[in-house]
């Protein structure tokens, strides 16, 4: 009797243990119909990790290959950090043919995008490739920005799509999640005239984007 009961605790202990984990992370995945030629059709996307350093895995319904992708196929997935209209950052997936290699670029509004530096990559099958990024290499709008938006896309051309063929998901929105900053706590009404000075943008390197990387402009 004692022995079950000890089971049951642990099991309650692992139980909660567990939903206070997948509560803190708050991820959220994202399905997309078959509705794009190529073979970066995305089937599904799903997020992983914890809120400073977070993953996402891009499923498509075809194979793809490092060698068949090189210059032709591209993961990207857009990040607004700052919480105005515009997507502030994006990670770039790209292939040099004998493997897939990731990149951060900052996506500024009237200027060219600048490399900030390079992200892990991974892959579990064909089907499928993993990212990593640390918010801590991107500017996450100050003390008072709570979540960030992200949506994925990717760009083909091949035989079928001669114009570059082009996948998104959430198709016409854009998910948010959780930065892990604490929300911050209720103020007194400022005094007349007070203005916070705004948060400083680290500055990235001097890298300018290449010619040949697809940098569209995203409509969220």
């Amino acid at each position: 009797m004692k022995a079950r009961v000890a089971l049951v605790l642990v099991v309650l202990v692992t139980a909660a243990s567990m939903s206070t984990m997948f509560a803190r992370a708050n991820h959220q995945n994202s399905k997309d119909g078959n509705d794009v030629k190529g073979m970066l059709d995305i089937r599904k996307v799903q997020t992983f990790g914890r809120n400073q350093n977070p993953g996402w895995r891009i499923i498509t319904r075809s194979r793809m290959t490092a060698k068949a992708m090189r210059g032709i196929g591209f993961f990207m997935v857009y990040l607004d950090t700052f919480g105005d209209s515009g997507f502030d950052y994006y990670a770039l997936v790209s292939s040099n043919g004998a493997k897939l290699q990731g990149t951060l670029w900052r996506d500024p509004a009237n200027k060219r995008d600048r490399r900030v530096g390079k992200l892990p990559v991974w892959r579990s099958d064909k089907r499928s490739v993993s990212l990593g990024v640390r918010l801590s290499k991107m500017n996450t709008g100050g003390k008072d920005r709570v979540d960030y938006r992200w949506f994925v896309k990717t760009l083909f051309t091949g035989n079928n799509c001669r114009r570059v063929c082009i996948d998104r998901a959430p198709n016409n929105d854009a998910l948010i999640e959780s930065n892990g900053k604490p929300s911050p706590a209720p103020t007194d009404t400022e005094e007349p005239g007070f203005t916070e000075s705004p948060e400083e943008t680290p500055a990235p390197d001097n890298t300018e984007s290449p010619e040949a990387s697809p940098s569209p402009s995203p409509t969220p």
